[in-house]
Protein backbone atom coordinates (compact mmCIF):
# COMPACT_ATOMS: atom_id res chain seq x y z
CA UNK A 1 0.00 0.00 0.00
CA UNK A 2 1.52 3.70 -1.24
CA UNK A 3 2.45 5.70 1.68
CA UNK A 4 1.77 9.03 1.33
CA UNK A 5 2.85 12.18 3.48
CA UNK A 6 0.58 15.66 3.67
CA UNK A 7 2.94 18.95 4.46
CA UNK A 8 0.36 21.66 4.77
CA UNK A 9 0.29 24.49 7.48
CA UNK A 10 -3.31 24.65 7.38
CA UNK A 11 -4.90 22.21 9.48
CA UNK A 12 -8.12 22.66 7.50
CA UNK A 13 -6.37 22.49 4.37
CA UNK A 14 -4.58 18.72 5.76
CA UNK A 15 -7.21 17.54 7.02
CA UNK A 16 -9.27 17.31 3.05
CA UNK A 17 -6.61 16.26 1.21
CA UNK A 18 -6.19 13.44 3.85
CA UNK A 19 -10.68 12.81 3.49
CA UNK A 20 -10.08 13.22 -0.25
CA UNK A 21 -7.40 10.39 -0.22
CA UNK A 22 -9.13 8.10 2.39
CA UNK A 23 -12.42 8.91 0.19
CA UNK A 24 -11.55 8.41 -3.04
CA UNK A 25 -8.43 6.30 -3.48
CA UNK A 26 -8.42 4.35 -0.38
CA UNK A 27 -5.46 1.64 -1.24
CA UNK A 28 -3.62 4.80 -0.42
CA UNK A 29 -2.37 5.58 3.41
CA UNK A 30 -1.81 8.76 4.99
CA UNK A 31 1.33 8.39 7.33
CA UNK A 32 1.23 11.31 8.96
CA UNK A 33 1.22 15.21 8.33
CA UNK A 34 3.58 18.16 8.71
CA UNK A 35 3.28 22.11 9.33
CA UNK A 36 6.48 22.89 7.21
CA UNK A 37 9.39 21.07 5.10
CA UNK A 38 11.73 21.04 7.99
CA UNK A 39 9.08 18.67 10.05
CA UNK A 40 8.58 16.94 6.79
CA UNK A 41 12.29 15.97 6.73
CA UNK A 42 12.09 14.80 9.66
CA UNK A 43 9.10 12.79 9.33
CA UNK A 44 10.66 11.66 6.08
CA UNK A 45 13.34 10.03 7.58
CA UNK A 46 11.64 8.13 10.02
CA UNK A 47 8.28 7.55 8.58
CA UNK A 48 9.81 6.66 4.66
CA UNK A 49 6.56 7.73 2.57
CA UNK A 50 6.70 6.67 -0.96
CA UNK A 51 5.17 10.06 -1.84
CA UNK A 52 4.95 13.21 -0.55
CA UNK A 53 1.93 16.22 -1.59
CA UNK A 54 3.15 19.61 -0.67
CA UNK A 55 2.08 22.82 0.14
CA UNK A 56 3.99 26.00 -1.69
CA UNK A 57 3.90 28.75 1.07
CA UNK A 58 4.51 27.56 4.42
CA UNK A 59 6.87 29.14 7.32
CA UNK A 60 10.29 28.03 8.06
CA UNK A 61 11.19 25.91 4.99
CA UNK A 62 8.46 26.08 2.18
CA UNK A 63 7.77 23.85 -0.99
CA UNK A 64 10.23 24.80 -2.85
CA UNK A 65 12.75 24.61 -0.65
CA UNK A 66 11.54 21.47 0.55
CA UNK A 67 11.57 19.79 -3.07
CA UNK A 68 15.40 20.70 -3.53
CA UNK A 69 16.31 19.24 -0.28
CA UNK A 70 14.04 15.88 -1.47
CA UNK A 71 16.11 15.78 -5.00
CA UNK A 72 19.45 16.22 -2.96
CA UNK A 73 18.48 13.58 -0.07
CA UNK A 74 15.59 11.34 -1.51
CA UNK A 75 15.98 11.44 -4.87
CA UNK A 76 13.99 8.90 -5.98
CA UNK A 77 11.09 10.33 -3.90
CA UNK A 78 8.15 11.75 -5.91
CA UNK A 79 6.61 14.90 -4.51
CA UNK A 80 3.71 16.57 -5.89
CA UNK A 81 3.17 20.34 -5.13
CA UNK A 82 -0.39 21.98 -4.25
CA UNK A 83 -0.48 25.80 -5.00
CA UNK A 84 -3.31 28.47 -5.23
CA UNK A 85 -3.73 30.01 -8.47
CA UNK A 86 -1.59 33.46 -7.73
CA UNK A 87 1.86 30.59 -6.75
CA UNK A 88 0.68 29.26 -9.68
CA UNK A 89 3.76 30.10 -12.02
CA UNK A 90 6.08 30.17 -9.11
CA UNK A 91 5.05 26.60 -8.29
CA UNK A 92 5.58 25.53 -11.68
CA UNK A 93 9.14 26.12 -11.89
CA UNK A 94 9.47 23.28 -9.34
CA UNK A 95 8.64 20.56 -11.77
CA UNK A 96 12.76 21.49 -12.40
CA UNK A 97 13.73 20.23 -9.56
CA UNK A 98 11.87 17.20 -9.26
CA UNK A 99 8.30 17.87 -8.65
CA UNK A 100 6.39 15.10 -10.82
CA UNK A 101 3.05 16.91 -10.65
CA UNK A 102 0.68 20.14 -9.02
CA UNK A 103 -2.67 20.91 -8.17
CA UNK A 104 -4.26 23.48 -7.82
CA UNK A 105 -6.25 25.01 -5.17
CA UNK A 106 -9.40 24.17 -3.82
CA UNK A 107 -7.93 20.56 -4.91
CA UNK A 108 -10.52 19.08 -6.74
CA UNK A 109 -11.41 15.33 -5.81
CA UNK A 110 -11.18 13.73 -9.86
CA UNK A 111 -8.22 15.92 -10.25
CA UNK A 112 -6.66 14.25 -6.90
CA UNK A 113 -7.44 10.87 -7.93
CA UNK A 114 -6.29 10.74 -11.56
CA UNK A 115 -2.39 12.19 -9.87
CA UNK A 116 -2.36 9.24 -7.41
CA UNK A 117 -3.83 6.64 -10.12
CA UNK A 118 -0.66 7.81 -12.48
CA UNK A 119 1.64 7.56 -9.38
CA UNK A 120 0.42 4.36 -8.37
CA UNK A 121 2.37 2.16 -10.67
CA UNK A 122 5.52 4.08 -10.39
CA UNK A 123 5.57 3.82 -6.67
CA UNK A 124 4.82 0.24 -7.34
CA UNK A 125 8.39 -0.06 -9.20
CA UNK A 126 10.18 2.16 -6.85
CA UNK A 127 8.93 -0.41 -3.75
CA UNK A 128 9.39 -3.50 -5.59
CA UNK A 129 13.08 -2.64 -6.81
CA UNK A 130 13.91 -1.56 -3.17
CA UNK A 131 12.68 -4.78 -2.28
CA UNK A 132 14.41 -6.54 -4.60
CA UNK A 133 17.57 -4.51 -3.61
CA UNK A 134 17.03 -6.08 0.03
CA UNK A 135 16.02 -9.42 -1.00
CA UNK A 136 19.58 -9.51 -2.62
CA UNK A 137 21.62 -7.99 0.16
CA UNK A 138 19.97 -10.65 2.55
CA UNK A 139 21.32 -13.70 -0.53
CA UNK A 140 24.68 -11.97 -0.66
CA UNK A 141 24.81 -12.33 3.10
CA UNK A 142 25.33 -8.50 3.50
CA UNK A 143 22.25 -7.80 5.67
CA UNK A 144 19.50 -9.19 7.86
CA UNK A 145 15.91 -9.44 6.85
CA UNK A 146 14.94 -5.76 7.50
CA UNK A 147 11.19 -4.08 8.81
CA UNK A 148 10.34 -3.54 5.38
CA UNK A 149 10.67 -6.49 3.82
CA UNK A 150 7.14 -8.14 4.33
CA UNK A 151 7.09 -11.50 6.69
CA UNK A 152 5.73 -13.79 3.96
CA UNK A 153 7.20 -17.06 2.62
CA UNK A 154 8.81 -16.66 -0.73
CA UNK A 155 9.07 -19.54 -3.91
CA UNK A 156 12.63 -20.26 -4.59
CA UNK A 157 14.12 -20.95 -8.21
CA UNK A 158 17.81 -20.62 -9.85
CA UNK A 159 18.51 -21.28 -13.39
CA UNK A 160 21.68 -21.02 -15.17
CA UNK A 161 22.97 -21.23 -18.88
CA UNK A 162 26.23 -23.23 -19.70
CA UNK A 163 28.23 -25.21 -17.38
CA UNK A 164 29.45 -25.01 -14.01
CA UNK A 165 30.63 -21.32 -12.59
CA UNK A 166 34.29 -20.85 -12.04
CA UNK A 167 35.47 -21.18 -8.00
CA UNK A 168 37.96 -18.49 -8.53
CA UNK A 169 37.41 -16.02 -11.21
CA UNK A 170 35.38 -12.97 -9.79
CA UNK A 171 33.05 -12.74 -12.79
CA UNK A 172 30.53 -10.01 -11.77
CA UNK A 173 28.51 -9.53 -14.85
CA UNK A 174 26.58 -7.11 -17.08
CA UNK A 175 23.03 -6.72 -16.03
CA UNK A 176 23.91 -7.88 -12.21
CA UNK A 177 20.84 -5.24 -11.05
CA UNK A 178 17.88 -7.19 -9.69
CA UNK A 179 14.85 -6.88 -11.09
CA UNK A 180 10.97 -7.08 -9.89
CA UNK A 181 7.85 -7.12 -10.88
CA UNK A 182 4.52 -7.77 -9.66
CA UNK A 183 5.28 -10.45 -6.94
CA UNK A 184 8.85 -11.71 -8.95
CA UNK A 185 12.06 -11.07 -8.22
CA UNK A 186 14.74 -11.62 -10.10
CA UNK A 187 18.61 -11.72 -8.49
CA UNK A 188 21.83 -11.94 -10.00
CA UNK A 189 23.46 -15.47 -9.28
CA UNK A 190 27.14 -16.36 -8.70
CA UNK A 191 28.12 -14.97 -12.03
CA UNK A 192 26.88 -13.28 -15.31
CA UNK A 193 25.69 -17.18 -16.60
CA UNK A 194 23.19 -17.18 -13.38
CA UNK A 195 20.01 -16.14 -11.90
CA UNK A 196 17.87 -16.63 -9.06
CA UNK A 197 14.08 -16.25 -8.46
CA UNK A 198 11.91 -15.50 -5.86
CA UNK A 199 8.21 -15.25 -5.92
CA UNK A 200 6.01 -13.90 -3.16
CA UNK A 201 3.83 -16.78 -2.17
CA UNK A 202 0.85 -14.59 -1.53
CA UNK A 203 0.86 -12.96 -4.97
CA UNK A 204 1.75 -15.81 -7.08
CA UNK A 205 0.76 -19.94 -7.04
CA UNK A 206 3.69 -22.20 -7.35
CA UNK A 207 2.52 -22.78 -10.98
CA UNK A 208 2.37 -18.94 -11.82
CA UNK A 209 6.01 -18.74 -10.45
CA UNK A 210 7.23 -21.69 -12.34
CA UNK A 211 5.78 -20.72 -15.50
CA UNK A 212 7.65 -17.34 -15.06
CA UNK A 213 11.16 -18.39 -14.21
CA UNK A 214 10.64 -20.73 -17.38
CA UNK A 215 10.06 -17.44 -19.58
CA UNK A 216 12.82 -15.85 -17.66
CA UNK A 217 16.27 -16.32 -20.33
CA UNK A 218 14.01 -18.85 -22.52
CA UNK A 219 15.91 -20.30 -25.69
CA UNK A 220 19.47 -20.23 -24.18
CA UNK A 221 20.56 -22.99 -26.23
CA UNK A 222 22.10 -24.89 -22.61
CA UNK A 223 19.95 -23.89 -19.82
CA UNK A 224 19.79 -25.40 -16.70
CA UNK A 225 16.51 -24.86 -14.13
CA UNK A 226 15.69 -25.52 -10.78
CA UNK A 227 12.28 -24.95 -8.90
CA UNK A 228 11.62 -25.55 -5.47
CA UNK A 229 8.85 -26.69 -3.63
CA UNK A 230 9.31 -24.98 -0.22
CA UNK A 231 8.73 -21.05 0.45
CA UNK A 232 11.28 -19.44 2.98
CA UNK A 233 10.80 -16.83 4.45
CA UNK A 234 13.75 -13.60 4.20
CA UNK A 235 15.61 -14.25 7.36
CA UNK A 236 15.98 -18.28 5.55
CA UNK A 237 17.01 -17.14 1.70
CA UNK A 238 20.67 -16.80 2.51
CA UNK A 239 21.37 -20.83 3.25
CA UNK A 240 18.41 -21.48 1.01
CA UNK A 241 19.69 -19.69 -2.40
CA UNK A 242 23.55 -21.86 -1.41
CA UNK A 243 21.62 -24.96 -1.31
CA UNK A 244 19.59 -24.14 -4.45
CA UNK A 245 22.96 -23.37 -6.14
CA UNK A 246 24.84 -26.68 -4.85
CA UNK A 247 21.88 -28.34 -5.72
CA UNK A 248 21.67 -26.95 -9.59
CA UNK A 249 25.42 -27.82 -9.80
CA UNK A 250 24.58 -31.56 -9.44
CA UNK A 251 22.14 -31.14 -12.36
CA UNK A 252 24.65 -29.77 -14.92
CA UNK A 253 25.27 -31.94 -17.80
CA UNK A 254 27.25 -30.97 -20.88
CA UNK A 255 24.75 -29.32 -23.73
CA UNK A 256 21.78 -30.94 -21.81
CA UNK A 257 18.87 -28.35 -21.04
CA UNK A 258 16.63 -29.20 -17.65
CA UNK A 259 14.38 -28.38 -15.89
CA UNK A 260 14.07 -30.10 -12.64
CA UNK A 261 11.36 -29.37 -9.66
CA UNK A 262 12.32 -30.00 -5.36
CA UNK A 263 15.32 -31.32 -4.21
CA UNK A 264 18.40 -33.05 -5.84
CA UNK A 265 19.25 -36.54 -4.63
CA UNK A 266 23.45 -36.55 -3.91
CA UNK A 267 25.09 -38.08 -6.86
CA UNK A 268 27.06 -41.30 -5.72
CA UNK A 269 30.63 -41.33 -5.13
CA UNK A 270 32.59 -41.81 -8.63
CA UNK A 271 34.00 -45.40 -8.54
CA UNK A 272 37.68 -45.68 -9.68
CA UNK A 273 38.33 -47.18 -13.42
CA UNK A 274 40.72 -49.77 -12.70
CA UNK A 275 40.39 -50.77 -16.53
CA UNK A 276 40.91 -47.03 -17.25
CA UNK A 277 44.11 -46.45 -14.92
CA UNK A 278 45.82 -49.35 -16.48
CA UNK A 279 45.36 -48.07 -19.97
CA UNK A 280 46.81 -44.66 -19.08
CA UNK A 281 49.78 -46.09 -17.08
CA UNK A 282 50.82 -48.24 -19.96
CA UNK A 283 50.26 -45.04 -22.18
CA UNK A 284 52.86 -43.02 -19.51
CA UNK A 285 55.32 -45.74 -19.41
CA UNK A 286 55.74 -46.26 -23.31
CA UNK A 287 55.65 -42.58 -23.80
CA UNK A 288 52.49 -43.15 -26.02
CA UNK A 289 50.79 -39.66 -26.96
CA UNK A 290 48.38 -41.57 -29.11
CA UNK A 291 47.00 -44.03 -26.25
CA UNK A 292 46.69 -41.60 -23.71
CA UNK A 293 44.74 -39.21 -25.89
CA UNK A 294 42.40 -42.50 -26.76
CA UNK A 295 42.48 -43.03 -23.29
CA UNK A 296 41.03 -39.87 -22.04
CA UNK A 297 38.84 -39.31 -24.97
CA UNK A 298 37.12 -42.83 -24.26
CA UNK A 299 36.60 -41.53 -20.95
CA UNK A 300 35.01 -38.12 -21.79
CA UNK A 301 33.02 -40.68 -24.51
CA UNK A 302 31.42 -42.46 -21.62
CA UNK A 303 30.75 -39.46 -19.46
CA UNK A 304 28.84 -38.36 -22.70
CA UNK A 305 27.08 -42.01 -23.34
CA UNK A 306 25.59 -42.11 -19.51
CA UNK A 307 24.85 -38.10 -19.34
CA UNK A 308 27.01 -37.97 -16.45
CA UNK A 309 27.00 -34.78 -14.59
CA UNK A 310 29.62 -32.40 -14.66
CA UNK A 311 30.35 -32.31 -10.95
CA UNK A 312 30.85 -35.97 -11.60
CA UNK A 313 32.94 -35.38 -14.92
CA UNK A 314 35.27 -33.03 -12.57
CA UNK A 315 35.80 -35.75 -9.95
CA UNK A 316 36.63 -38.60 -11.96
CA UNK A 317 39.35 -36.10 -14.05
CA UNK A 318 40.67 -34.94 -10.86
CA UNK A 319 41.50 -38.18 -9.46
CA UNK A 320 42.92 -39.42 -13.09
CA UNK A 321 45.06 -36.46 -13.19
CA UNK A 322 46.65 -37.36 -9.57
CA UNK A 323 47.31 -40.93 -10.87
CA UNK A 324 49.13 -39.02 -13.96
CA UNK A 325 51.22 -37.07 -11.60
CA UNK A 326 52.17 -39.88 -9.40
CA UNK A 327 53.15 -42.07 -12.38
CA UNK A 328 54.08 -40.49 -15.04
CA UNK A 329 58.38 -39.99 -14.69
CA UNK A 330 57.52 -36.03 -17.04
CA UNK A 331 55.07 -34.93 -14.50
CA UNK A 332 54.74 -31.04 -14.72
CA UNK A 333 55.74 -29.53 -10.89
CA UNK A 334 53.62 -26.72 -11.48
CA UNK A 335 50.62 -28.80 -12.38
CA UNK A 336 50.52 -30.05 -9.01
CA UNK A 337 50.24 -27.03 -7.28
CA UNK A 338 47.41 -25.14 -9.51
CA UNK A 339 45.84 -28.53 -10.25
CA UNK A 340 42.34 -27.01 -8.79
CA UNK A 341 43.02 -23.46 -10.37
CA UNK A 342 43.52 -25.43 -13.41
CA UNK A 343 40.16 -27.40 -12.94
CA UNK A 344 38.19 -24.85 -12.65
CA UNK A 345 39.65 -22.52 -15.52
CA UNK A 346 39.43 -26.10 -17.55
CA UNK A 347 35.91 -26.94 -17.09
CA UNK A 348 34.27 -23.63 -16.25
CA UNK A 349 31.58 -22.52 -18.73
CA UNK A 350 32.25 -25.74 -20.73
CA UNK A 351 29.59 -25.97 -23.31
CA UNK A 352 28.74 -29.55 -24.79
CA UNK A 353 30.68 -32.90 -24.44
CA UNK A 354 33.26 -32.31 -26.88
CA UNK A 355 34.38 -29.27 -25.48
CA UNK A 356 34.11 -31.34 -22.18
CA UNK A 357 36.24 -33.70 -24.10
CA UNK A 358 39.23 -31.13 -25.47
CA UNK A 359 39.22 -29.71 -21.76
CA UNK A 360 40.37 -33.37 -20.16
CA UNK A 361 42.67 -34.23 -23.07
CA UNK A 362 44.32 -30.80 -22.37
CA UNK A 363 44.28 -30.99 -18.79
CA UNK A 364 46.17 -34.51 -18.66
CA UNK A 365 47.63 -34.04 -21.54
CA UNK A 366 49.65 -30.74 -19.45
CA UNK A 367 50.14 -33.15 -16.22
CA UNK A 368 52.12 -35.79 -18.02
CA UNK A 369 54.28 -33.12 -19.90
CA UNK A 370 53.00 -35.09 -23.31
CA UNK A 371 54.62 -32.56 -25.73
CA UNK A 372 57.90 -33.42 -24.15
CA UNK A 373 60.12 -34.76 -26.89
CA UNK A 374 60.17 -38.51 -25.75
CA UNK A 375 56.66 -38.90 -26.18
CA UNK A 376 55.38 -40.16 -29.59
CA UNK A 377 52.39 -40.76 -31.77
CA UNK A 378 53.75 -44.27 -33.05
CA UNK A 379 50.87 -45.74 -33.08
CA UNK A 380 48.38 -43.69 -34.25
CA UNK A 381 48.68 -44.43 -38.14
CA UNK A 382 48.16 -48.38 -36.98
CA UNK A 383 45.15 -47.74 -35.15
CA UNK A 384 43.86 -45.35 -37.71
CA UNK A 385 44.55 -48.40 -40.59
CA UNK A 386 42.19 -49.97 -37.98
CA UNK A 387 39.58 -48.05 -38.60
CA UNK A 388 40.50 -48.04 -42.60
CA UNK A 389 40.03 -51.91 -42.33
CA UNK A 390 36.66 -51.52 -40.30
CA UNK A 391 34.94 -49.44 -42.98
CA UNK A 392 36.19 -51.21 -46.12
CA UNK A 393 34.72 -54.24 -44.63
CA UNK A 394 31.39 -52.87 -43.98
CA UNK A 395 30.98 -50.23 -46.40
CA UNK A 396 27.55 -51.33 -47.67
CA UNK A 397 26.25 -50.77 -44.43
CA UNK A 398 24.74 -47.12 -42.91
CA UNK A 399 27.98 -46.00 -41.74
CA UNK A 400 28.09 -42.64 -39.99
CA UNK A 401 30.54 -40.86 -37.91
CA UNK A 402 28.88 -41.09 -34.64
CA UNK A 403 28.47 -44.70 -34.53
CA UNK A 404 31.90 -45.51 -35.55
CA UNK A 405 33.57 -43.24 -32.83
CA UNK A 406 31.38 -45.38 -30.50
CA UNK A 407 32.89 -48.39 -31.94
CA UNK A 408 36.50 -47.38 -31.63
CA UNK A 409 35.57 -45.52 -27.74
CA UNK A 410 37.18 -41.89 -29.07
CA UNK A 411 34.80 -38.75 -29.71
CA UNK A 412 33.60 -38.25 -33.28
CA UNK A 413 35.70 -35.16 -33.36
CA UNK A 414 38.84 -36.76 -32.38
CA UNK A 415 37.81 -39.22 -35.34
CA UNK A 416 37.48 -36.44 -38.21
CA UNK A 417 40.45 -35.78 -37.27
CA UNK A 418 41.98 -38.72 -37.63
CA UNK A 419 40.60 -38.96 -40.99
CA UNK A 420 41.59 -35.12 -42.34
CA UNK A 421 45.28 -36.31 -40.84
CA UNK A 422 45.60 -40.22 -41.99
CA UNK A 423 43.52 -40.13 -45.05
CA UNK A 424 43.50 -36.64 -46.24
CA UNK A 425 39.59 -36.52 -46.39
CA UNK A 426 36.81 -35.73 -44.64
CA UNK A 427 35.04 -39.19 -42.97
CA UNK A 428 32.38 -38.85 -45.60
CA UNK A 429 34.75 -37.98 -48.93
CA UNK A 430 36.23 -41.08 -47.80
CA UNK A 431 33.58 -43.54 -47.17
CA UNK A 432 32.54 -42.44 -50.75
CA UNK A 433 35.46 -43.51 -52.29
CA UNK A 434 35.33 -46.72 -51.01
CA UNK A 435 31.55 -47.09 -52.01
CA UNK A 436 32.70 -46.19 -55.75
CA UNK A 437 35.97 -48.00 -55.83
CA UNK A 438 33.27 -51.08 -54.88
CA UNK A 439 31.41 -50.51 -57.12
CA UNK A 440 33.38 -50.03 -60.26
CA UNK A 441 34.79 -53.92 -59.14
CA UNK A 442 31.34 -55.09 -59.12
CA UNK A 443 30.14 -53.25 -62.66
CA UNK A 444 33.27 -55.16 -63.82
CA UNK A 445 32.45 -58.24 -62.55
CA UNK A 446 28.59 -58.17 -63.46
CA UNK A 447 28.38 -55.76 -66.04
CA UNK A 448 24.79 -56.83 -66.76
CA UNK A 449 23.57 -56.06 -62.92
CA UNK A 450 21.31 -52.93 -62.92
CA UNK A 451 22.56 -50.06 -61.71
CA UNK A 452 20.03 -50.09 -58.76
CA UNK A 453 21.76 -53.32 -57.37
CA UNK A 454 25.08 -51.76 -57.21
CA UNK A 455 23.91 -49.01 -55.74
CA UNK A 456 22.25 -50.92 -53.00
CA UNK A 457 25.34 -53.15 -52.95
CA UNK A 458 27.93 -50.61 -52.27
CA UNK A 459 25.21 -48.59 -49.78
CA UNK A 460 23.15 -46.37 -51.13
CA UNK A 461 19.37 -46.86 -51.08
CA UNK A 462 18.80 -43.98 -53.71
CA UNK A 463 20.22 -44.69 -57.32
CA UNK A 464 19.80 -41.62 -58.39
CA UNK A 465 22.22 -40.07 -55.42
CA UNK A 466 24.92 -42.95 -56.23
CA UNK A 467 25.14 -41.94 -59.82
CA UNK A 468 25.73 -38.38 -59.22
CA UNK A 469 28.55 -39.40 -56.47
CA UNK A 470 29.45 -41.83 -58.73
CA UNK A 471 30.44 -39.40 -61.26
CA UNK A 472 31.59 -36.79 -58.97
CA UNK A 473 34.17 -39.52 -58.33
CA UNK A 474 34.71 -41.30 -61.29
CA UNK A 475 33.93 -38.35 -63.69
CA UNK A 476 31.49 -40.28 -65.48
CA UNK A 477 28.32 -42.05 -64.92
CA UNK A 478 28.01 -45.19 -64.02
CA UNK A 479 25.91 -45.98 -67.08
CA UNK A 480 28.44 -44.96 -68.91
CA UNK A 481 31.06 -47.01 -66.74
CA UNK A 482 29.19 -49.84 -67.51
CA UNK A 483 28.34 -49.34 -71.13
CA UNK A 484 32.52 -49.11 -71.95
CA UNK A 485 32.94 -52.13 -69.62
CA UNK A 486 30.24 -54.08 -71.75
CA UNK A 487 32.06 -52.99 -75.36
CA UNK A 488 35.24 -54.29 -74.20
CA UNK A 489 37.10 -50.79 -73.63
CA UNK A 490 38.88 -50.28 -70.28
CA UNK A 491 36.88 -47.14 -68.77
CA UNK A 492 38.74 -43.74 -68.90
CA UNK A 493 41.18 -43.62 -66.24
CA UNK A 494 41.30 -47.33 -65.25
Amino acid sequence: MPRVLIVEDEPAAGRYLRSMIELHRPRFLVVGTAANGQEALDLIRRLRPDLVITDVKMPVMDGIELVAELKLHFPALPAVIVSGHQEFEYARRALDTGVVDYLLKPVNPTRLAEVLDRLAPVIAAREGAALAEALLRIVKGEGRAESSIPDEPLWLAAARVGGLPSRFRFDKALGEEARSGAGFFDLPGRDSRERVYLGQKVELSHEAFAARVLCEGAGASFRTVLVSYEARRAEQLQAAVREICLDLDRLLVAGLSQVHYGRVKPLPEVEWDRALADRIEVALREFRTDLLEESIRAMAESWRAKARPLVHAESQLRGILHFVLRKTPHAQSGVASTLELLLDEGLAGIGDFDQLADAAWALVSKAAGAEDSCFRDSDVPAFFSSIRRHVEARYSEPLNLADLSRSFRISASYLSKLFRKHAGASFGEFLAAVRIDAAKRLIRASPQLPLKEVAEQVGYSDPFYFSRVFKSIAGLPPSDFSRLGRGGEAPPGE
